[in-house]
């Protein structure tokens, strides 16, 4: 077993540990294929590392950046990138980059 950075999944790669989101529901059960898609979806959900099944082959975890507040509300404005015009998707912005910079200022 050994612990990656969502950054860095592969195809192929095999959960060796249940992994659960911040209010402890499990996101992904053992034993599930974990994609590269997948491991986007847990960045977004607040986790940063994943355990898979195979041998540690570094001495060093890999460990993903923790973003800056500008960072975050700049990935977040390329996602919402040509929708901001509408007034209901720039409220749903304001409300997500407001949540999660107050996680970031959280230790979240």
């Amino acid at each position: 077993m050994r612990k990656i950075s969502t950054d860095y999944i592969e195809p192929g790669c095999i959960a060796a540990q249940d992994v659960a989101g911040p209010s402890g529901n499990v996101l992904v059960q053992k034993g599930t294929a974990v994609t590269p898609a997948l491991g986007r979806r847990l960045r977004n959900w607040g986790i940063a590392e994943v355990f898979i099944e195979g041998e540690d082959t570094s001495s060093v975890s890999v460990r993903a950046e923790i973003p800056s507040p500008i960072k975050i509300k700049s990935d977040l404005y390329d996602k919402f990138l040509g929708t901001l015009d509408n007034a209901n998707m720039k409220k749903v912005f304001d409300a997500l980059c407001t949540h999660k910079l107050q996680k970031h200022e959280n230790g979240a």
